[in-house]
């Protein structure tokens, strides 16, 4: 998952290369890499990508912080997910 989201974020969102490579722990906000636009494309690669839905209420910097968080994050989302079908 991390490799997946690392790669989409270089690819697709970083715009100065001199930030590559990024590691799993890269504060994205603080680096200046995530902009509003590159937040809804990242938003909606992980909907397609993970088959969760990023709530509102979620969106939130300590979701978003870094890749290894939003990999924290999608996990909880897929946890719940799973639960609710459980049920």
């Amino acid at each position: 998952m991390e490799n997946v989201l690392n790669d989409y974020i270089s690819r697709e969102i970083v715009q100065d290369t001199a930030l590559l490579p990024l590691s799993n722990d890269t504060p994205l906000l603080e680096s200046g890499i995530r902009d509003l636009m590159g937040l809804l494309r990242l938003v909606a690669f992980v909907e397609e990508r993970f088959g969760i839905t990023v709530r509102d209420r979620d969106m939130l910097p300590e979701n978003f912080h870094s890749v290894r968080t939003l990999c924290a994050y999608i996990q909880a989302r897929e946890s719940v997910l799973q639960e609710a079908a459980y049920e």
